[in-house]
């Protein structure tokens, strides 16, 4: 490709062609199914108008929510834990652990996310070690493969993940120098949130079996842009 404005083209008629079946089930069906729309061989392209570029697709959820990243806490096996002191049955009569946590104060289950050194402790009344790597949560949000992401929303129809899961790439931004400290306050200030999802099966050879849908960290697509010292809508 040869500079910027032909990007802008190519995802101009990919936006205006409607939802697009996955071309890859799973998650990264959606970073798959526009690398291969856009003729791109590697996540990474080199633009000789801008340089290095990454390419990141998110699906934008109801209310313009995304998640950043599903990611679980360290040690390892801690989300059973937790559910094993946390849980509660639902109206159906299944254990459940779903439980939003905010980072100015305590919710229901009174847990509470805070900053401590180079980790994001989840504090909670039994006192269990339970703490995320600020490194690998934003690892995971931008790969820092290169100081440029462009980064291109899908609106999404049919089941998560799944091989008739369809995209509608809507709106894409250039993106440039993700602020640390604007990722700290934006968990302080509750506008990232941390979503604990634990539950069981209810269906199936495993029904009633522990289930952990992963720990999902949330925020809503403009507070996202906010974290970025340098942003530019591309389309």
């Amino acid at each position: 490709m040869k500079s910027l404005e032909e990007i802008k083209q190519k995802l101009l008629v990919i936006r205006d062609m409607g939802y697009i079946k996955t071309h890859r089930a799973g998650d990264t069906g959606i970073g798959k199914t526009l690398e291969d729309l856009l003729g791109l061989k590697e996540n990474n392209f080199r633009l000789p108008d801008i340089g290095e570029i990454e390419l990141k697709t998110k699906r934008i959820e109801s209310a313009s929510m995304l998640t950043l990243v599903t990611k679980s806490p360290e040690p390892k096996g801690v989300n059973r834990v937790l559910f094993e002191n946390y849980k509660y049955l639902d109206d159906e009569g299944y254990y459940n652990l779903h439980s939003t946590c905010y980072g100015s104060r305590y919710n229901p289950q009174y847990f509470r996310v805070a900053f401590e050194n180079d980790r994001l402790v989840l504090h909670n009344k039994n006192n269990i070690e339970c703490y995320w790597l600020i490194s690998t949560i934003l690892d995971d949000v931008l790969t820092f493969k290169s100081d440029k992401t462009l980064l291109v929303f899908a609106e999404t129809k049919g089941e998560r993940n799944s091989a008739n899961e369809r995209f509608h790439y809507i709106e894409g931004y250039l993106l440039s120098n993700l602020n640390r400290n604007k990722f700290r306050s934006s968990i302080e200030n509750d506008k990232l949130k941390v979503d604990i999802r634990i539950g069981v099966f209810r269906s199936g050879k495993r029904k009633g079996q522990y289930h952990d849908h992963g720990t999902g960290f949330r925020m809503s697509k403009g507070d996202f842009l906010q974290l970025f010292d340098s942003y530019e809508r591309v389309f």
